[in-house]
């Protein structure tokens, strides 16, 4: 409950014989009696009250991270992503306590549970995966699910265990945008940019996915119960604002809303304090990102209508490319309108890539883009295949693919 007080609890869990009963706490002891299986959880600290139970006859992987116990407990045969899942409770731990802090349990365990519902659910020293993260397979470059959905659900252990936001309007939404960005964060330092940018389309493609279907949406700080914001635009907003002012501005943001609110108890801290962080740690250069983001739903629509090059005899190649760029405000019921634009965007221009890819960048870099058309001239070292802007769709553009163009 996201309005009462923080309580102690201490249970007592019956279940058939052959199973395991686990819900969030430590297990203080466990007998057999009348040939039914029994056991004592107690949580560590006070906690917001929900709970979770679960029944099962489980395998268990165990692990460690320092001194941090790791459980996994899973139907026998689901063993495919137990690594994975590994990885991902480890890498979690590692950046998470870097950058915000210990991690307040003794131990973390991840529980399987049947497919009722996609995803998961974080509580106490307890993740809840639901059993297609378990199931799913991932080849070459796909989005690794299970790793994703274990570093966001143990993110959670910060955005909204240690510290929670009111309810309603303003309130608890952004935290599942905290807990996707810091996932994003743990992939791209485990895996790579290149994992990170997958991940960043997926949850690109989750919020306008959506979005067209309601015809419609919210600011992200209006959010109360519109998932595909909160996860979908929330990590976009928050990776792209990392990406415009770096991951220790972002995270010394984050640092000083949790140090501030952590434990609190009402009035519950809410979306606008939040950003107060944020607008604390952005130069002022970039505040209007930072509204377009967050204060408004802004739309972007930019392509590259035709790239050419030619050497200059020297060795080198001389792009000159062609693009058009508009900006729109969107309001309640989804009209939107033109506004002025002007702001830096990157311009990229790639060698050869096959017929999937960019291929490897030989300019990369960010250009003040205005309203219309524009001409912008580069020139680079070795024979370009393709150039566009905004080459890798991080503005919140419905029309990305239109962003590169082959060389004329």
């Amino acid at each position: 409950m996201t309005d009462a007080d923080l309580v102690h609890v201490r249970a007592v869990l019956g279940t058939s014989g052959d199973q395991m009963a686990i819900t969030p706490g430590l297990l203080r002891r466990s007998w057999m009696e009348n040939g039914r299986s029994y056991f004592e959880y107690e949580t560590e600290k006070p906690e917001s009250f929900g709970a979770i139970v679960l029944s099962g006859r489980y395998a268990v992987l165990e692990d460690r991270w320092r001194d941090i116990p790791l459980q996994i407990f899973h139907h026998p045969s689901h063993a495919f992503n137990l690594e994975r899942m590994t990885r991902g409770m480890k890498a979690s731990l590692e950046y998470y306590t870097t950058a915000f802090g210990p991690y307040p349990n003794s131990h973390l365990r991840i529980v399987e549970l049947p497919r009722y519902d996609r995803g998961g659910s974080a509580h106490p020293n307890t993740v809840v995966l639901f059993e297609d993260n378990f199931l799913t397979r991932v080849d070459g470059d796909a989005f690794d699910m299970a790793f994703f959905a274990t570093a966001h659900e143990v993110a959670h252990t910060w955005w909204g265990g240690q510290v929670r936001g009111a309810a309603g309007v303003r309130g608890e939404g952004l935290h599942e945008s905290l807990a996707n960005y810091s996932a994003m964060m743990v992939t791209e330092t485990t895996y790579g940019l290149e994992a990170a940018r997958r991940v960043y389309d997926f949850q690109m493609d989750r919020y306008l996915s959506r979005r067209g279907e309601m015809g419609r949406d919210v600011p992200l700080l209006e959010i109360e119960d519109q998932p595909w914001i909160a996860y979908g635009k929330g990590a976009v907003a928050m990776y792209q604002l990392r990406d415009q002012i770096g991951a220790e501005a972002v995270n010394t943001a984050l640092r000083r809303y949790l140090e501030k609110y952590r434990g609190a108890r009402p009035p519950y801290p809410t979306s606008l304090d939040l950003y107060a962080e944020l607008r604390a740690v952005t130069p002022d250069s970039l505040r209007s990102l930072l509204s377009d983001l967050f204060e408004t739903v802004t739309l972007w629509d930019v392509r590259a209508e035709r790239a050419r090059v030619e050497p200059t005899g020297t060795g080198e190649y001389r792009v000159t490319i062609d693009v058009v760029a508009k900006k729109m405000r969107a309001d309640s019921v989804g009209n939107e309108t033109e506004v002025p634009m002007d702001e830096l965007v990157e311009i990229g221009v790639f060698g050869p890539g096959g017929d999937e890819g960019l291929g490897a960048p030989l300019y990369l870099s960010r250009h003040r883009i205005h309203s219309g058309k524009q001409t912008i001239t580069i020139v680079v070292a070795r024979a370009p295949a393709r150039a566009g802007i905004d080459p890798y769709c991080k503005l919140i553009d419905r029309e990305g693919q239109d962003n590169i163009v082959a060389m004329d």
